[in-house]
C-alpha cells in the first residue's frame, strides 16, 4: 500500500510522462513548451499565453470496487483492529495553451494519443519518477510502485454543461480540455494494530464447529391461543407459536425477554408439542401469586432454547409479542360532571413506567391523578383518575403503559369474533 504522498506521487508522475512523451515528439515547430501541476487560475492567458500543458487535479471519489473489502478497522472499544486502505479515484483536467494559432490543439493532441497508449502506470515508471532525487525532496513515494493494484488512466468524456460548470467555478477562461481518471490509489496508515496469536484449536479437544443434521427449529409468529385477532397476550393466556421442527427433541424452554424491563423469563411449552406449533401458558397471578410482579407490561420477544447432548444451550430466532395490561375499573356508573374513577393494573406498573401511564377514556388522555403500587408484591397497582365534565354517555375504558393499550375486548360467538367488554365501559347518566 501506498503512504499520504501517493496523489503528488501519481501527479508527478503523469507530469513526467507527458514531459518525456512531448520531448519525444521533437514539437520544435511550435516552439519551447511546458508541462505543469497549476490550479487553471494561476495560469497567465491573453498575449503572454504560453505553450503549455496543464494537469489539475480536480476531483477525488471512493473506489467502489475497494470501499467495503476490508474489515472494521476498530473494536467497540475504539482499540484499531487494522489498517484499512483508503482507496481513491483520481480525477484529473488536462488543459492546452498556445501562444500562436493551432499551438494548443497541437500539445493537446499529442498528450491525448500518449495516455491514449499508455493506459497503465508501470511499476518500473513509478520507480523511476519516484525514485532518488525524489520529486518531494527527502520524502519518498516509493512504495506507490509496490501496491497490490497498478495505476489506470482512463478518458472520461464531458458534456459541454459539465465543462461550463467547472470553469465557472475555476474562474478562469475556458481553454481546450480533456478530462481523465486515474484508478486506483491506495492509501493505508502503517499505525500499530492488534496482533492476536494463531489459534491452536477450535473449541474444546478441538472439536471445531457444531454441525447438526437436521433442520434446526425456527419462529415465524407468536400470538394468543384464543385467537389471532387479539393483538396482545395477557397473563393467563395461552401463547401459540408457529414455525418449523419445533417438536426438537432438545427443546429446553420457551424463553421471553423484555429488554426496556430487563426480564428473562422461561416457561415449559405444553404438550403435545407439534412439528409446526406448539403452546406455552403464562401464568395468572391466581396460578402464580409472583407473576404480578415477575412480569412487567410491554414488548417481548420470544425464542426457544434448545440443547444437545455435549453441546452448549443455545436459542432460535426471535418474534415479538405485547403484554396488555389487565384492568378493573370502577365504578362502572357515574353521574354527568366530574367523575373520579380507580383502576387496578396487573401486573404491576414498574417505577420507569408511571410517568407514561394514561388512562384512555373514550376519546380522551388522561394523566393518572395518583399512583399506588403496594409493597406486598402479590397485588396489583392501583390507579386514580380525574375526569371533568364528562357528559351522559358510555365511554370504553382503556389503559395505556409503556404504549401498550389494555386489551377492551373478549370474544364471543362461533365462530369467535370480538365484541366490547362491558366491564371496561363506564356509563354516564
Amino acid at each position: 500500500m501506498s503512504n499520504p504522498l501517493a496523489i503528488a506521487a501519481v501527479t508527478a508522475a503523469l507530469k513526467d510522462l507527458l514531459n518525456n512523451g512531448l520531448l519525444a515528439h521533437d514539437l520544435s515547430s511550435v516552439g519551447s513548451f511546458s508541462v505543469t501541476a497549476l490550479p487553471p487560475d494561476r495560469i497567465a492567458t491573453g498575449q503572454n499565453e504560453p505553450n503549455q500543458l496543464n494537469l489539475f487535479l480536480y476531483h477525488l471519489t471512493p473506489n467502489l470496487g475497494w470501499r467495503n473489502d476490508s474489515l472494521p478497522s476498530r473494536d467497540a472499544r475504539g482499540a484499531r483492529l487494522a489498517n484499512a486502505p483508503l482507496a481513491l479515484d483520481l480525477h484529473y483536467l488536462l488543459t492546452a495553451y498556445g501562444t500562436e494559432d493551432l499551438n494548443a490543439e497541437v500539445l493537446l493532441g499529442f498528450a491525448m494519443q500518449m495516455l491514449h497508449e499508455t493506459q497503465i502506470l508501470t511499476r518500473q515508471q513509478l520507480r523511476t519518477v519516484l525514485g532518488a532525487p525524489s520529486p518531494f525532496g527527502t520524502l519518498s513515494a516509493l512504495d506507490l510502485a509496490d501496491q497490490i493494484e497498478l495505476i489506470k488512466i482512463s478518458p472520461v468524456f464531458l458534456n459541454t454543461e459539465e465543462l461550463s460548470k467547472m470553469w465557472t467555478a475555476m474562474q478562469s477562461r475556458y481553454r481546450p480540455t480533456m478530462a481523465y481518471t486515474v484508478s486506483v490509489v491506495l492509501i493505508q496508515a502503517d499505525a500499530a494494530v492488534s496482533a492476536p496469536p494463531p489459534v491452536l484449536k477450535r473449541g474444546k479437544q478441538d472439536s471445531g464447529a457444531t454441525m447438526l443434521a437436521a433442520s434446526f427449529p425456527s419462529l415465524s409468529r407468536a400470538l394468543p391461543a384464543g385467537s389471532d385477532l387479539m393483538p396482545a397476550m395477557r397473563l393467563g393466556d395461552d401463547l401459540l407459536l408457529t414455525g418449523a421442527n419445533l417438536n426438537a427433541q432438545d427443546l429446553i424452554s420457551v424463553q421471553f425477554e423484555n429488554d426496556k424491563a430487563q426480564l428473562v423469563r422461561q416457561l415449559a411449552p405444553l404438550a403435545p408439542v407439534l412439528p409446526r406449533a406448539l403452546k406455552v401458558h403464562v401464568p395468572a397471578p391466581a396460578e402464580h401469586a409472583d407473576a404480578m410482579h415477575e412480569w412487567a407490561i410491554g414488548m417481548y420477544t420470544v425464542s426457544l432454547r434448545i440443547a444437545s447432548p455435549n453441546q452448549p444451550a443455545w436459542a432460535t430466532n426471535k418474534v415479538p409479542i405485547a403484554l396488555a395490561p389487565q384492568i378493573a375499573v370502577s365504578p362502572l356508573n357515574a353521574a354527568a360532571g366530574d367523575i373520579t374513577l380507580t383502576v387496578t393494573c396487573a401486573p404491576r406498573l414498574q417505577a420507569r413506567q408511571e410517568a407514561q401511564t394514561r388512562l384512555l377514556f373514550g376519546t380522551r388522555m388522561i394523566a393518572p391523578a395518583s399512583i399506588a403500587t403496594p409493597a406486598d408484591q402479590t397485588q396489583p397497582t392501583t390507579l386514580t383518575f380525574s375526569v371533568p365534565g364528562a357528559a351522559a354517555g358510555e365511554y370504553l375504558v382503556r389503559l395505556r403503559v409503556d404504549g401498550i393499550d389494555s386489551l377492551p375486548v373478549v370474544l364471543s360467538g362461533t365462530p369467535a369474533k370480538l365484541d366490547f367488554d362491558t366491564q371496561q365501559k363506564v356509563t354516564v347518566a
